[in-house]
């Protein structure tokens, strides 16, 4: 009986989520594009002397979406969400997430949205400030959901991967008549964010940050869904980059060894920073802070890199910029054990070496908890900048397929 009411109670949340949401497919208030994207095959092949690899971690996985496509909701509702006030990032106060609507405020649920508990504690947390309706606005004409997957407004990664990402795919499903005329977007208007957006063609007047409204009533409210975050990363998603960007990726691989460090971050920083770093800047290598860097002089720098040795972090996002052939030595935490530059690398062909390091401190958050590289991680890391300098001629052979 016990086993029973256990299993009865789990189901609660699903019956409770089939009653209160609807599917983007089956509301009567939208149309639905299937995914076009997706019966494309891109592929990564790499071949020559197979370089050492040290021991995989063990990855984080998560199931991938159910379906993908775009969803085109009539007269939606966009509801605006702070984080919970116990979130790490309770204290920026312009962050935000947002609930897709219909016109009677029932929320629309596909995978990557909120969960029934996400919206409890969502108007438990925002009652006050819609109740308000101090920023509660009205647009007309076409306006796309860009991103939508977390709630910082300023990471490199996400703004990449998730909102340059979410730009491509629509533009790629649906047609260019139909195309949005603003982009609501997770935007704390840094320069780099307008360099990017502006070199994807996207006009100032067009875009709208999370930040602006509460509550928006749309004409048109376009949904991108699909794969996002850092799991589960779609195969044509670096060529989308590119593309979008006016990226032309180089041949091959530059000759610079880079180290790119995290002392002036305040979490996920390498606490024996001072140990590694010297041994390899007597290898050659130069040593960077991204800080300050202009979105091209970021471009440049991985471009003209032969190897790259960094702490996991949103600065390697800017492996997508180098060359074939170019190696990558992502120091991750134990704790966050993240696969999104696994995938990255391979869908830019480059050489991927993941070292989990220690976790220190009493920071349970892999997230944010510093890490510490032991002896034998740098004596490996130091074998695999021998390696590769000594076999500059590893021959990668295969292609991947162009996104058109």
């Amino acid at each position: 009986m016990l086993n029973f009411m256990k299993k009865a109670a789990k189901k609660i949340p699903i019956l409770v989520e089939h009653i209160v949401f609807v599917s983007p497919k089956k509301s009567r208030f939208s149309l639905w594009y299937e995914d076009k994207v997706l019966e494309r095959r891109y592929s990564m092949n790499l071949s020559g002397d197979a370089p050492l690899v040290p021991v995989q971690p063990e990855w984080l996985k998560v199931n991938r979406v159910k379906f993908s496509g775009v969803c085109v909701l009539s007269e939606a509702k966009v509801v605006m969400c702070r984080p919970r006030p116990s979130s790490f990032c309770s204290n920026h106060s312009e962050y935000r997430k947002a609930i897709a609507c219909t016109r009677h405020y029932r929320p629309l649920k596909y995978p990557g949205a909120q969960s029934i508990l996400h919206s409890l504690q969502s108007i438990r947390n925002n009652l006050d400030l819609w109740l308000g309706r101090k920023r509660s606005g009205e647009l007309s004409g076409r306006v796309a959901l860009l991103g939508n997957c977390v709630f910082e407004d300023a990471n490199y990664y996400h703004f990449l991967t998730d909102v340059i990402g979410d730009i491509w795919y629509i533009s790629k499903n649906i047609n260019g008549s139909k195309l949005p005329d603003y982009y609501l977007v997770p935007f704390a208007g840094l320069a780099w964010q307008w360099d990017i957006l502006r070199l994807c063609g996207l006009r100032d007047d067009q875009v709208i940050p999370y930040s602006r409204y509460d509550l928006l009533s749309l004409e048109e409210l376009i949904i991108p869904v699909r794969d996002k975050g850092a799991v589960n990363l779609p195969p044509w998603l670096s060529s989308a980059i590119h593309q979008l960007s006016g990226w032309e990726p180089r041949s091959g691989k530059g000759e610079r060894l880079i180290f790119v460090s995290r002392a002036d971050a305040n979490r996920r920083r390498v606490v024996n920073e001072a140990v590694i770093r010297e041994r390899l800047v007597q290898e050659g290598f130069e040593v960077y802070t991204l800080d300050g860097m202009s979105f091209r002089e970021q471009q440049s720098l991985f471009a003209s890199a032969s190897i790259i040795c960094a702490p996991h972090g949103a600065a390697l996002t800017n492996l997508v910029w180098c060359g074939p052939g170019t190696v990558i030595i992502d120091l991750l935490s134990e704790r966050h054990l993240i696969p999104c530059f696994r995938e990255l690398a391979a869908q830019n062909r480059l050489f991927y070496y993941p070292y989990a390091c220690k976790q220190v401190g009493d920071v349970a958050s892999g997230i944010n908890g510093d890490i510490i590289v032991s002896d034998s991680q740098i004596e490996s890391v130091l074998d695999i900048v021998d390696q590769h300098d000594a076999n500059a001629g590893y021959s990668l052979t295969g292609q991947t397929d162009k996104v058109s």
